[in-house]
Parts: C-alpha cells; sequence; structure tokens
C-alpha cells in the first residue's frame, strides 16, 4: 500500500454512499494516472425520458470526476466525438442485486474528428451527468416511482491507431460504489 497523500472530495452527503469519496493526490506506483468519484448534493438521481412538456420536472443531475493523480499531463478523448462518446458509464445495482449498464445511446456522428483536452497534474475533469433520452440501461428496469440502487460509475477508453497517435490515455478505470434513490418518469 502506497503512503501517499489523500484528500476527500466535499459536496457529498456521506450517508448516501458506501464509503468516503478519495481522491488519492499520488498514485500507486503502478497504478492508473487517474482516480474517479462521483459527486452529487442530493441523495438522488433521475432516469427520465424528458419532453418539452415536463420541463418543469425536477432533474437531479450529479457529477463524475476524473481526477490527474500523476505528475505528467494525461490527455483525454473529448465526448462529443466517436472517440470519447461512450467513455462513461455506469453500472447500476438494484436492491434485489441485479446489475444492469448504464450508457449514452449509439448515434451516428455527421461531424467527426479525434480531438483531446489536456488534464494537468492535480486537475480534474468534471462531467455533468443526467439520464435522459441520450441514455439507455441494460438490462431495462422496472419503472417505480422510486428505488434504491448503488452506482458505480467506469471510465473506460480502448486502444485505437488514433489513441497511439494522439497518446490518448487508454484503460478502464472504476468508482467506488455509491447509494442512491433513483428517480424515474
Amino acid at each position: 500500500m502506497s503512503s501517499g497523500v489523500f484528500g476527500v472530495v466535499t459536496g457529498c452527503d456521506r450517508q448516501t454512499h458506501s464509503g468516503p469519496v478519495v481522491v488519492q493526490e499520488k498514485p500507486l506506483a503502478s497504478g492508473p494516472p487517474f482516480v474517479l468519484a462521483v459527486a452529487t448534493g442530493r441523495a438522488g438521481i433521475t432516469l427520465a425520458q424528458r419532453t418539452p412538456h415536463d420541463a418543469d420536472l425536477p432533474r437531479r443531475d450529479f457529477y463524475v470526476l476524473l481526477s490527474n493523480v500523476s505528475k505528467q499531463p494525461q490527455t483525454l478523448w473529448e465526448d462529443w466525438n466517436s472517440w470519447g462518446y461512450q467513455a462513461i458509464s455506469f453500472e447500476l445495482t438494484t436492491a434485489d442485486g441485479k446489475k444492469h449498464v448504464v450508457s449514452k445511446r449509439q448515434q451516428a456522428f455527421t461531424m467527426n474528428f479525434p480531438s483531446t483536452v489536456v488534464i494537468e497534474p492535480g486537475e480534474h475533469q468534471v462531467h455533468v451527468i443526467h439520464f435522459d433520452e441520450w441514455w439507455e440501461i441494460h438490462p431495462p428496469i422496472p419503472k417505480t416511482d422510486e428505488m434504491s440502487i448503488t452506482l458505480k460509475a467506469i471510465y473506460e477508453v480502448s486502444p485505437t491507431p488514433e489513441s497511439a497517435q494522439y497518446k490518448v490515455w487508454t484503460g478502464r478505470l472504476e468508482s467506488h460504489d455509491y447509494k442512491f434513490q433513483l428517480r424515474q418518469w
């Protein structure tokens, strides 16, 4: 185990998580250059197919934080292009133990080119997440007003000729498990 320095990401209610959100400031010698965490100011999130008629319904956004804990700048795909579009996904576990994958829906890219962003050491990339019509869940879960779930964020980028050419980080990261109330409409 490393004797690295740790910090806690605030803004989360610790009672809604299975443990504190810890950001490691020094990676393990052979560990990844990133730490992945989920943050929200609420105990719940929503899964909603929004339409113009329900724009007044409250949306419970949450955030995925990708923190560079290495001493080197790290290059990532931007999430608007086909290389980075599905890099973030989630494993959702219902109270009965069934696991589901939540990921962005496939889409056609009419304008697409490899573009990147550099995350400097000690800096973060923050993704605002709201499960709407652009997200899908497999296998589907039964519709209920509210249910207890455990959610884990996953950040995964597969090696491609473009990732080698642009020196983009590749690999798989998983966050801790977080307990939430999931609301659907």
